[in-house]
């Protein structure tokens, strides 16, 4: 295989941090509730109904899932029938759209989605408004994880494709430390003033970038196609053309010419049940339900009250060893060095590997944590140092579920299904990531209230246990798998 131009490497790497932009802005919006919800609670919030309660406080965190259902399929249908960098466009800026028959769609329901969260925590009095702007946000978040894996997927190269699938668990993180860093420090009204510059800063620097060659191709679009690879390829200008790029592009157009004329090119029932579907779509959806299942999502939302819980009582003058809010921030900080840490990995070692160990580590960093409220805390405060126990069991967990569960999922979710089915199968188990993640945000503050902290944790750790096993026997390594025909791990032609 010939060697990788240092101009591709680049120029793909552009496009997938361009993308992920506006991946970085909705990592804002996860952040923002662990470091507000101190400020909401209080009896000094703005809010005409007060304080919120421990219900309120369980809509607040799990409407944002209730609306990544909804955008899923909003902005599955625009990536699908208009391409993906066109999907994303239509998050900011209507006025730029090039197929006037979306303008309506983009005005009505596309404007609010990334904007509408940040304006309706500047304008709201009632914490309906605020779970109303999560709804908002959750519907961006849904696009997001619905159209950047296959963005990134149609423009990499195989060697480096699992890299640049890590720059979105990576962007989603930075901008989760980001957000409870400013939380922690800017008034709760201050908040979104700073981070409403995000979304403007992507509508600009999307446009910069070309759509993909295979959404091009489906759009008879040749001229702009090669061109588009020639870009991702560090091709410059007709004569330095490659052999291998010419054969790449040529295969290339001969699947999505057989997507388009083959007398099975239309999608049934019967595309789902060959043998590389079922397994495909059963492994993603299994590792997505794990992805969320991990409860990594609901430790960094929850965070703050997390720590509280974990930590001794303090007399009315004192202060702990390190202060919930700064836990959080250290926490969200762990997170975010996991997502290198897997950046710099996943194509050397392997997906399976990163996965195997990341569901060990984090199954022993809960229990960790388990034992010691259950155990320790009762005798009465530790010392300083063992207060400490908490915040580095759980940085624990978050490391090594950032090394795999989280950002490995989403990468293998394209390699093992099927070209054919991979668009809607993408969307299967993002839709199954929203419904999970809304599920398990809605219950936790209800468990840490009801068995409590140990309990809850002890399950969470229970569940990684059992993934352990099925990710050892049942699932294949990807590593440099093409996404071209003649693949030998789906059997079938991919795309």
């Amino acid at each position: 295989m010939h060697p990788l131009a240092l101009l591709s490497v680049r120029n793909q790497f552009a496009g997938s941090f361009v993308v992920n932009i506006i991946s970085l802005s909705h990592g804002f919006a996860l952040g923002w509730v662990s470091p507000s919800l101190e400020y909401l609670q209080s009896n000094g919030t703005h809010l005409t109904s007060g304080p919120i309660t421990v219900e309120q406080t369980s809509w607040l965190g799990s409407s944002i899932s209730l609306g990544a259902v909804f955008g899923v399929v909003l902005y599955g249908f625009i990536a699908d029938r208009f391409g993906k960098r066109t999907a994303l466009q239509l998050t900011l800026v209507p006025h730029v759209v090039r197929h006037p028959s979306l303008q309506t769609l983009a005005t009505v329901t596309i404007v609010p989605v990334f904007k509408g969260f940040w304006l309706c925590i500047i304008f709201a009095r009632d914490v309906m408004v605020l779970c109303v702007g999560r709804l908002l946000s959750g519907a961006a978040g849904g696009g997001i994880l619905r159209i950047v894996p296959l963005f990134i997927a149609d423009i990499a190269d195989c060697r480096i494709r699992g890299m640049l699938g890590s720059l979105l668990p990576v962007c989603l993180n930075l901008g989760t430390v980001l957000a409870f860093v400013l939380g922690t420090f800017v008034h709760f009204s201050t908040f979104p003033l700073v981070a409403l510059a995000l979304p403007v800063f992507f509508g600009f620097t999307i446009c910069l970038i070309p759509e993909t060659p295979p959404c091009l191709l489906r759009a008879l679009r040749n001229e702009r196609a090669e061109r588009s690879l020639m870009f991702y390829r560090g091709i410059q200008g007709h004569f330095a053309k490659s052999d291998p790029f010419r054969d790449e592009f040529r295969q290339l157009q001969d699947v999505i010419e057989r997507e388009r004329t083959a007398p099975d090119a239309g999608l049934t029932w019967q595309d789902f049940a060959t043998q590389p579907a079922r397994r495909g779509l059963a492994l993603a959806m299994f590792l997505v339900l794990l992805n969320q299942c991990c409860g990594s999502l609901v430790l960094i939302t929850y965070a703050t009250t997390i720590f509280d819980l974990a930590s001794p009582p303090t007399p009315t003058h004192s202060q702990p060893v390190l202060p919930a809010s700064l836990a959080s921030i250290t926490l969200a900080t762990v997170q975010l060095l996991g997502t290198f840490i897997s950046l710099a990995l996943i194509d050397r070692i392997g997906r399976r590997i990163l996965l195997i160990v990341s569901c060990l580590g984090v199954s022993l960093g809960y229990l960790i944590l388990a034992a010691y409220v259950q155990l320790v805390l009762p005798l009465g405060p530790p010392s300083p140092l063992g207060q400490l126990l908490p915040i580095v069991s759980l940085s624990f967990s978050i490391l090594l579920a950032s090394i795999g569960l989280l950002s490995v999922p989403y990468i293998v979710m394209a390699e093992v299904l099927p070209a054919k089915i991979r668009n809607v199968g993408s969307s299967i188990c993002i839709t199954i990531v929203a419904f999970c993640a809304f599920v398990l945000l809605k219950i936790f503050p209800i468990l840490l209230d009801t068995i409590g902290l140990p309990g809850t944790m002890g399950g969470l750790a229970m569940i990684c246990l059992i993934g352990t096993p099925v990710i050892a026997y049942f699932l294949p390594e990807t590593q440099g798998k093409s996404l071209l025909p003649n693949t030998t791990l789906e059997g079938q032609p991919t795309a």
